[in-house]
């Protein structure tokens, strides 16, 4: 859980919550004002839907001045300097970026840009209005994890939550809250920039409680790899007919409720036969804010669940697929201590806690999966910590994913008071979900 619900309503009202997308070309923010229920997107043009801002950051040469989005573009046609792209691709990929013979931290550059673009929403929320921000990324990789949050540090915000989520999800939450008949059956997401064209799948296993949902991505490599729009017929016509090729396949034998165009490829309207094929017996809309507002929902059932949050559950690449936990004695009852949560995102689970220790040096940990299959119990043993001589030992548990697959464990010898001091002891163990 993000938040304690009621507190952070009752603290933050009238303050706004930001889906904040991160792409390689271009960066969006949706805003949703505490109370409300529809996001809305930022335009660069007042009244036009000029949502992307160009992800790119501009040093003057010679002297200490950095703009961002098209202002940069702008600057790097009128004078000397070095325009940084793909700024969270390069952070990933290398620690340190040189310009003008100077070495900053890639994910300083990150977090300068972020900053720097949080300002474009002063009017309608500035910094001390902005109670949480919500990052939506392509890939939620274990290194891009750790870029982001080295990000964080760097931008000094502790005043507001930040949170981060894949695409992916991003999409799920976008069509939880959307009219059910949307997605009564398989929704499909086609996304092209500069080019490149990826699908996302999403269906619904309706076997299971709660019902889990399931998005598969795709990349088309046989699809024009160009950074123009297509502009006379002849190309229009091969874009076309390649698109076409790829919808039917994959729409071959399957139920699909709706379709969603998004990109700056899609403009131009150069799939004709395309769209008839799609819109026969099903929704299609075009656009490019989806996952911005997606990551804004996402934030806000966080916050307040709508009715439909507890009877769905997204599990992406980035999601525990099981439950952790164990069978415990509380107050002289068995009972269930709930340690990791599936369905939360691997790197956000991690739980703390004290436990007392009576005549026995081992600990099982219940692994249940979401399909309630192949239940297992993993146990754990503090070697050297011998009861006989410590029948009560104080033990400070700490479990956390490592990695979306592995999970680590921590534990310290605590003792119990001035009968039984600590020994110092202290125990790591991995176990594999």
């Amino acid at each position: 859980m993000l938040f304690g619900r009621d507190s952070f309503r009752k603290k933050n009202m009238g303050k706004y919550i930001i889906g904040y997308e991160l792409g390689k070309q271009y960066v969006q923010m949706s805003y949703l004002k505490i109370g409300e229920k529809e996001p809305q997107t930022l335009s660069m043009v007042a009244g036009q839907e000029q949502y992307n801002i160009p992800f790119v950051l501009y040093k003057q040469e010679d002297k200490n001045l950095w703009y961002i989005g098209k202002e940069a573009l702008a600057k790097q046609k009128e004078q000397d300097g070095i325009l940084l792209e793909d700024l969270l691709g390069n952070a990933c990929r290398e620690e340190t970026t040189e310009v003008n013979l100077e070495s900053y931290d890639s994910a300083a550059l990150l977090a300068l840009y972020v900053k720097r673009s949080l300002t474009y929403l002063s009017l309608i929320a500035p910094l001390e209005k902005i109670a949480a921000i919500m990052f939506t990324v392509e890939n939620l990789d274990l290194r891009t994890v750790e870029v982001l949050r080295k990000m964080v540090d760097f931008l000094q915000l502790p005043q507001i939550m930040i949170q981060f989520m894949g695409k992916e999800e991003s999409f799920y939450y976008y069509n939880l809250h959307t009219d059910v008949s949307l997605w009564n059956n398989q929704v499909y997401l086609y996304e092209m920039q500069r080019g490149k064209l990826t699908s996302y799948e999403l269906s619904l296993n309706r076997q299971t409680k709660p019902i889990v949902t399931l998005i598969e991505k795709k990349d088309y490599d046989a699809f024009p790899k160009v950074d123009e729009l297509p502009e006379t017929q002849e190309e229009k016509e091969l874009w076309d007919e390649t698109f076409l090729k790829y919808v039917k396949e994959d729409m071959e034998e399957k139920i699909v409720s709706t379709v969603y165009l998004i990109g700056d490829g899609f403009l131009g309207e150069w799939y004709q036969k395309s769209v008839r094929f799609l819109c026969t017996k099903r929704r299609v809309f075009l656009g490019n804010n989806l996952y911005s507002k997606g990551a804004c929902y996402a934030l806000w059932d966080k916050v307040e669940p709508g009715e439909l949050s507890g009877s769905y559950v997204y599990l992406g690449t980035d999601k525990l697929k099981a439950n952790v936990g164990m069978e415990i004695i509380r107050q002289g009852t068995p009972s269930y201590l709930a340690i990791l949560d599936g369905g939360n995102s691997w790197y956000d689970s991690k739980k703390e806690w004290d436990m007392i220790l009576e005549s026995d040096n081992r600990l099982v940990f219940r692994i249940t999966p979401l399909n309630g299959k192949n239940v297992t119990q993993t146990q754990v043993v503090l070697h050297g910590l011998q009861m006989q001589k410590t029948p009560l030992c104080r033990i400070h548990a700490e479990v956390y994913m490592e990695t979306p697959q592995c999970m680590k464990i921590k534990l310290w010898d605590k003792g119990f008071g001035e009968f039984y001091p600590s020994g110092g002891q202290y125990w790591e163990e991995s176990i594999e979900l």
